[in-house]
């Protein structure tokens, strides 16, 4: 439990804004399942009562580390499939590469949310 008065940080992957119902139906289909519907960040902690909201647009590196996580995977792949299932690899791997499109097509953002609970 947060007390009043605590500081809360933590990262989205969130649409962008001003999408088109088309560009909105493709983010949701691209992002993980929770982008479906999800605001503005920096609204929704409005909204859930903390103040001095601070959003930073960390998108440049986050599509850093999803190149790194599929050539990761990619490159390990037989030690991968050899552990897990191999559906489960190939979820994780299209997952990842989904979310690398939706950021390069602009539809998608990564964001570092801090903000003070009343």
């Amino acid at each position: 439990m947060l007390k009043p008065g605590g500081f809360l940080a933590g990262y989205s992957i969130h649409s962008s804004p001003f999408l088109s119902s088309v560009e909105s139906t493709r983010a949701r289909e691209l992002g993980p399942s929770f982008v479906d519907g999800l605001d503005d960040p920096g609204y929704v902690a409005g909204t859930a009562g903390f103040s001095e909201i601070s959003v930073t647009d960390v998108t440049p590196n986050f599509r850093e580390t999803c190149v790194a996580w599929i050539e990761a995977m990619k490159s390990l792949e037989e030690e991968l499939m050899a552990e897990l299932d191999p559906a489960d690899y190939e979820e994780e791997l299209r997952n990842k590469t989904d979310m690398l499109c939706g950021i390069e097509e602009g539809l998608l953002i990564r964001s570092l949310i801090v903000c003070k609970k009343e």
